[in-house]
């Protein structure tokens, strides 16, 4: 087991901001992915794409510079209390234009208690510093409407959503499944995602818990287009993105 929490640049974050500075665009810190490691601690390396099993999606609410270092920014992300799990590793992903990469690992010297309100728990706030390049041009806000909220308002933006039958999915938010259903795919805006998950009491051999393609459109899963995407495996996280005017998982 660790003895303090470490945090590592990722070779994918490091080509990332280099092929940001080949196309002068700038990058943003875009979300934190936390998982449990399904109770183990991985080792760190700088190969990581993914966390070993991923329980939810927390925000950046803020970065600065490091007034200290240029080559490093502090950087200030939140969690919300939508699952009970013990958090073991984090991965903040970065973007610029279109394109989202993993960009730092976090791993926790000690496991983490994550739960929901309803088991007392709180919206969590993680401050770390982490390295970037000094020449890449970094947006400092990601997010304008979380920068300088109350925790009602980020709590508020990630509220998950209980599935009990057929209904409309909402834009960047968590849907948990209680109960067979469909969920249908929302028109909305490139950048928006909607994630999915299927409670531990719902059995998936006698029943099916899908995600659906808005009226007309198709959406691609595993680089195929489709029509319905249907859940296999409870609680284990699935996120699909707005890109191009297509839902990509």
């Amino acid at each position: 087991m660790p003895t303090k929490n470490e945090s590592l640049w990722l070779a994918s974050g490091q080509a990332g901001e280099n092929q940001a500075r080949a196309l002068t665009l700038p990058i943003e810190f875009t979300r934190v992915v936390v998982g449990d490691a399904n109770g183990n601690y991985p080792p760190m390396d700088s190969s990581i794409i993914a966390v070993v099993n991923e329980r939810l999606e927390g925000a950046v609410i803020s970065h600065e510079v490091d007034p200290n270092d240029s080559n490093q920014r502090i950087v200030q992300m939140a969690i919300p209390p939508t699952l009970d799990f013990d958090a073991v590793e984090l991965l903040l992903f970065a973007k610029y234009g279109n394109t989202e990469f993993a960009h730092t690992y976090f791993r926790l010297a000690a496991p983490y208690p994550i739960r929901t309100t309803e088991n007392g728990g709180a919206q969590v706030k993680l401050k770390y510093t982490i390295r970037v390049n000094q020449n890449t041009d970094v947006n400092i806000m990601v997010s304008p409407n979380l920068a300088y909220t109350t925790e009602e308002q980020v709590n508020s933006k990630f509220k998950s959503v209980e599935v009990t039958a057929n209904q409309s999915g909402l834009a960047d938010k968590l849907h948990i499944f209680k109960a067979y259903a469909d969920v249908i795919m929302p028109l909305s805006d490139d950048g928006s995602f909607l994630a999915a998950l299927v409670d531990s009491t719902v059995d998936l051999s006698t029943g099916d818990c899908r995600l659906a393609a808005p009226d007309g459109e198709q959406m691609e899963v595993n680089g195929k287009l489709v029509s319905h995407a249907r859940i296999v495996e409870n609680l284990k996280r699935f996120r699909f993105e707005r890109i191009g005017g297509v839902w990509k998982a």
